[in-house]
């Protein structure tokens, strides 16, 4: 038997053994921790937010629609996500920094964060909200658009029509990173290491 054939029939072992999903088995039995950088410290996925998908039995990514088994590419490592299908393929990243208006309540602020997921163009990484700030990632071509559409959202608040956003700040990649690292270490510092 080859190598893959091997990997193959244990994987099947353990699904049948476990009762679980043969890519489940397939993922257990390949995954391996990748060295941690700086920046990302528990991203063993290359930025990808994989998801199973039931009616396929794969995971796939939240972000740039593909399968994990093809962002790994056999027993190698796995691929950089890309990121949003809204970026157009542009791998660079610049962060915009949201002050949420005073006043709101939890749940309009929560809705910003859904909202700018749901433009396509922007996203909450983990680690992005902290003290009434929001961190959204973008693309350098579809930012401006971004925060052009984050400036026309609004919320009732003690009962008159005020912007979801006190103030947007645009953040270089660099920047952006060390804001994610800064909410991390808080967030360590007062519930420990993410699970």
């Amino acid at each position: 038997m080859t190598i893959d054939k091997h990997a193959k029939h244990a994987a099947r072992e353990l699904a049948e053994r476990e009762g679980i999903s043969y890519t489940a088995a397939r993922r257990q039995l390949t995954e391996q921790p990748a060295p941690a950088s700086p920046a990302e410290p528990e991203d063993r996925f290359g930025g990808h937010e994989f998801e199973y998908e039931q009616h396929t039995d794969l995971f796939k990514c939240t972000e740039c629609e593909a399968y994990e088994v093809v962002a790994r590419d056999g027993d190698g490592p796995i691929t950089r996500c890309p990121g949003l299908v809204g970026y157009g393929a542009d791998t660079q990243r610049v962060y915009l920094l949201l002050t949420e208006t005073q006043g709101l309540s939890y749940s309009q602020a929560a809705v910003l964060s859904t909202t700018i997921r749901s433009s396509g163009i922007g996203r909450a990484p983990r680690f992005s909200w902290r003290d009434g700030r929001l961190l959204i990632e973008s693309a350098p071509s579809v930012v401006a658009e971004l925060a052009r559409r984050i400036h026309l959202l609004r919320a009732t608040a003690e009962g008159r029509q005020v912007p979801v956003v006190a103030s947007v700040e645009h953040l270089t990649a660099e920047a952006g990173l060390a804001v994610i690292a800064a909410n991390r270490a808080a967030y360590v510092a007062e519930y420990g290491e993410p699970r």
